[in-house]
């Protein structure tokens, strides 16, 4: 009887310590959802072309170390593409958005500001790097709306 009792507080334990450890990471931070709308073609991340048009996503947070974010035109998936790094407390008092960076005839998308959420961070060639430090005025925002707005 003894035994069958510290085995069954045994397991009620592990279940207790599993869940301690899990649940703070399925709480990283929350899924987002949203659209919007490119007046001309961007690069989203290191091998997402993003022609111009409406577009959805998703972000999937169970996915690599800041999510994943999936980009869908219509029905059909684009591309998914990991942000390089993700700032929860930033973007907390802006509108959702997408930054975007004007070089050589091209668009290079920085990052995407979610409110509530925070901002994740794409990389760039390293030649935007400089740019952008240099010449600030080549930064543009593009408006996104979030699902349930």
């Amino acid at each position: 009887m003894k035994d069958t009792w510290k085995r069954l507080a045994g397991v009620v334990l592990s279940a207790v310590v599993a869940f301690g450890v899990i649940a703070p990471g399925l709480q990283a931070f929350p899924s987002a959802e949203g659209r919007f709308k490119l007046a001309f073609d961007v690069q989203l991340g290191d091998r997402m072309a993003l022609p111009a048009g409406a577009y959805t996503f998703s972000v999937d947070r169970h996915a690599g170390s800041y999510g994943t974010i999936a980009v869908y035109r219509g029905n059909q998936v684009v591309g998914t593409v990991l942000p390089q790094v993700f700032d929860r407390r930033e973007s907390q008092d802006t509108k959702p958005e997408l930054v975007c960076i004007r070089h050589d005839g091209k668009v290079t998308v920085q990052a995407l500001r979610l409110p509530e959420v925070g901002t994740f961070y794409f990389s760039l060639p390293k030649e935007l790097k400089v740019l952008e430090a240099q010449q600030p005025e080549l930064i543009e925002t593009l408006s996104v709306k979030v699902s349930g707005e």
